[in-house]
């Protein structure tokens, strides 16, 4: 590539409005299960954007 191309999509780069990130406020769970013996695995969604958000929770003893 030579630095006139890469000067060219990093223009390009610029000009894209990436918007805001997703904080995900608003979570739903999907899915919940022991990952093993010690782990909880929960699965949730932000309602906002889709993203799949993983909590693993081990218990305190």
């Amino acid at each position: 590539m030579t630095k006139t191309q890469a000067s060219d999509i990093q223009a390009k780069w610029e000009l894209q409005n990436p918007g805001a990130l997703c904080e995900h406020p608003v979570q739903e769970l999907s899915r919940s299960g022991l990952r093993d013996e010690v782990h909880l695995l929960s699965m949730y969604h932000c309602r906002e954007c889709g993203e799949a958000i993983v909590h693993t929770i081990r218990p305190s003893t």
